[in-house]
């Protein structure tokens, strides 16, 4: 039967089996110590590195990886114990070749995990902390690791800026492409609308001043030269009737010269008088004939300006219409000639924009890789521990002690709870609800026999037990 006890029951029932609770407690404390003793030695390396701020400012040059280094010191833990830098560290310096041999590289890899710790320290550095049992190793280890680390984080920064100056290189190609098709669109456009262009409307007003100011004049030459024409038919008439009369005239002359040859003689006076009117005549009538050649000469040429004139005036009228109608197109293919620049103007404005964001991505690629070996600074290297971290064979031990003794008193308090046997009136009078008459003390004889016997009869007829030796 469970029961309570008291701290002086507790002292006298470990007392009473002082050989049982000192052999647990012996045995256990030897086994906890066996274990203690031979658990091996771990040792401990420590690194602590520094994560430079970048340089220059963003100010200066427009990074493409966005992404700030100091920032890593966020997922600085994750990144060390990602599987890429430990199974590398575990190849490159043959690290746990037994589990690797045995259950492979992930299982090394998960142990590597266990005996790996990290801590960020402040706000820009992390400390690295490697146990293994050998000391070269863990020290090895404890400088190779934030070498790796910082080989993958700036692997993957250049790459992420390698592959933006890919893109702007790539969008920088397609955007020209376009340019190029816009300026061949525009330039055909040109080509098949040339002479009705925006730019070429000043132009075009003034040839048709030009050419109105042209067929001005040219209408006054027509005008003076067809007046010129009228002049010279109405001279026609009146010099073909002078040049008629002077031939009658003459003809006249030549009969009577010819009628008064037959009646006197040459040197009569009437025949020298007929002969010098005659002479005389004939002198009036080519000189008559001559003025009308001339004037037929005039007729002609008059007739030729006035047909080149009215040609002239006919070709400027064309040239006239042919202006207009380029003034009049104007404002059409200006309307259309406006979007075609317009959407060439965004696309070249993409473009320019695109190039000059290559241009800061190639120098941003240049800076990453310039400004790589200086961003983690190793600022406390591990050392060689000379002494072994793990175990603590005294704290150990003591703990050791501590719950040998614990399991001994624990036996020996649950078997005297356990234990119903009764040793002293007190005891007797807490179990039974007889009154106690008397107890017999323990004589320390050889012989001695403790009975109990009941005496008196109670109410309830229960005895009380007498205690005799």
């Amino acid at each position: 039967m469970e029961r309570g006890m008291t701290g002086d029951q507790v002292l006298a029932a470990l007392w009473r089996r002082k050989a049982l609770v000192g052999a647990i407690t012996a045995a256990v404390f030897a086994v906890g110590a066996a274990v203690v003793m031979t658990r091996p030695n771990l040792y401990e390396a420590s690194s602590v590195v520094r994560v430079e701020p970048q340089r220059p400012s963003e100010e200066m040059v427009q990074r493409t990886v966005s992404e700030l280094i100091e920032q890593r010191l966020l997922t600085v833990r994750q990144e060390l114990m990602a599987r890429p830098v430990l199974q590398k560290a575990i190849e490159e310096m043959n690290l746990y070749p037994d589990i690797v041999s045995e259950k492979g590289v992930e299982s090394a890899v998960v142990q590597m995990r266990k005996d790996l710790t990290v801590r960020v320290e402040g706000e820009n550095a992390f400390e690295l902390t490697y146990v293994s049992r050998d000391p070269q190793v863990a020290a090895q280890v404890a400088n190779r690791l934030p070498a790796l680390f910082a080989e993958e984080t700036l692997k993957l920064r250049q790459a992420q800026a390698s592959r933006a100056t890919q893109l702007f290189s790539e969008e920088m190609d397609s955007l020209a492409k376009s340019v190029s098709t816009w300026e061949r669109r525009i330039a055909q456009f040109k080509v098949d609308h040339m002479g009705e262009l925006p730019e070429q409307l000043e132009m075009n007003m003034r040839g048709l001043e030009r050419v109105s100011q042209l067929m001005q004049t040219k209408s006054e030459e027509l005008r003076a030269a067809e007046a010129r024409r009228s002049d010279l038919a109405r001279a026609r008439n009146a010099a073909d009737s002078e040049a008629g009369r002077l031939e009658a005239a003459e003809s006249g002359l030549s009969r009577a010269l010819v009628n008064a040859r037959t009646t006197w003689t040459e040197d009569h006076p009437e025949v020298k008088r007929l002969n010098s009117e005659l002479e005389t005549m004939t002198v009036r009538r080519k000189d008559a004939e001559g003025r009308l050649v001339a004037d037929r000469q005039e007729r002609a040429r008059v007739a030729t300006l006035i047909e080149a004139v009215q040609g002239e005036i006919k070709d400027l009228q064309t040239q006239a219409e042919a202006f207009q109608k380029r003034l009049d197109n104007t404002p059409r293919w200006a309307h259309e000639l406006g979007v075609l620049n317009r959407d060439y103007e965004i696309a070249r404005t993409k473009y320019q924009s695109v190039v000059s964001r290559r241009v800061e991505a190639e120098l941003a690629e240049g800076l990453e890789a310039k400004t790589a070996q200086s961003l983690f600074n190793v600022i406390s290297p591990a050392g060689v521990p000379a002494v072994p971290a793990k175990p603590d064979r005294f704290g150990g031990l003591l703990i050791t002690l501590l719950v040998a003794l614990g399991l001994g008193v624990l036996t020996g308090v649950v078997l005297e709870m356990r234990d119903d046997s009764i040793r002293d009136g007190h005891e007797l009078r807490q179990r039974l609800t007889l009154p106690v008459l008397a107890v017999v003390p323990n004589m320390q004889g050889k012989t001695e026999k403790r009975v109990l016997m009941p005496t008196s009869q109670t109410r309830s007829g229960i005895s009380s037990p007498t205690t005799l030796n």
